[in-house]
């Protein structure tokens, strides 16, 4: 009998070691926020529309277009301390398949934060970190350039709780519009550049707040992106009127793919240590208890 005490005694120190192991040491490995191979694709509906050149204007209407986005890390030599994550966007016109929108962006990141390494962009993110606050952040990804997205409330979908953050102002996308291979592009001449015009580009996003992944979005320029003069900031001409949306089964997809990510990050981070130390102080309590019977007379 003593010896069975003394063996749930040493089980319990084991577990409960194991766990500060666990908590302290190799979880901040296993819930990076980028981890080795990390890769978040997104599709979603929208809409664009480019300016007539023979009319110099926006047609009326809009022609329905496809969505995706694909994050990924494309190199991880200098993991744990720096990866670089590559952005591309590309836009598709439903019916033909046309390319009428990509746009690609690579940065140098802290995989453990998700922030931006390169020092005029300190304090900027590509994604979300871990643990979201209700606070805003500066989002600087892809054609985004470092803009305040702020909490606005909570929001659940399909029972999954999600944080809501937003940004509407100024948006200038010179680079974003200068074309590749599969899309021509718009140049802005020399001191022009390309704004949403009446700065009425809007982004809105549902974050899951344990992961940092991002669930929804919606963002846009119903106004209609424009050259503008630098020095005066007159509009020159028109570019494109633009918005997208996570909608339906994109939705769906999604919601899944994070609720799994969450529990798989949960269970890293909280509950696999939290467990251990249960266990073990399960096995301590009857194994004290147990050598005070041993002890009575």
């Amino acid at each position: 009998m003593r010896n069975r005490n003394s063996l749930r005694i040493g089980s319990a120190v084991v577990l409960i070691a194991a766990a500060a192991v666990w908590r302290f040491g190799l979880a901040g490995r296993w819930t990076q926020r980028l981890p080795p191979g990390w890769r978040a694709t997104s599709h979603y509906s929208g809409t664009v529309r480019y300016a007539d050149p023979r009319t110099g204007r926006i047609p009326d209407g809009d022609s329905i277009a496809d969505y995706d986005r694909v994050e990924r890390i494309v190199e991880e030599t200098g993991r744990p301390r720096w990866v670089l994550f590559e952005e591309r966007q590309v836009v598709h016109e439903i019916g033909t398949g046309a390319v009428v929108f990509e746009y690609a962006t690579r940065d140098t990141v802290d995989p453990r934060s998700g922030g931006h390494l390169a020092a005029r962009y300190r304090g900027d993110v590509v994604v979300f970190p871990r643990e979201v606050e209700r606070t805003t952040y500066r989002l600087r990804s892809n054609y985004l350039k470092g803009i305040p997205v702020t909490f606005e409330h909570e929001d659940t979908l399909e029972g999954l709780r999600t944080y809501v953050f937003s940004y509407h102002g100024p948006a200038e996308s010179t680079e974003s519009y200068a074309g590749t291979s599969d899309f021509p592009g718009v140049r802005a001449p020399a001191g022009q550049q390309i704004r949403c015009g009446d700065d009425r580009f809007y982004y809105r996003t549902w974050v899951e707040p344990n992961t940092g992944e991002q669930v929804k979005l919606e963002e846009g320029c119903p106004a209609g992106d424009y050259l503008v003069d630098v020095a005066t900031g007159r509009r020159v001409a028109p570019v494109a009127r633009w918005t997208g949306v996570t909608a339906g089964d994109a939705v769906i997809e999604r919601l899944a793919e994070v609720r799994s990510l969450r529990t798989r990050y949960l269970w890293a981070s909280r509950y696999a240590p939290v467990t251990l130390v249960g266990v073990g102080v399960l096995l301590l309590a009857a194994g004290l208890r147990g050598k005070g019977s041993d002890r009575a007379p």
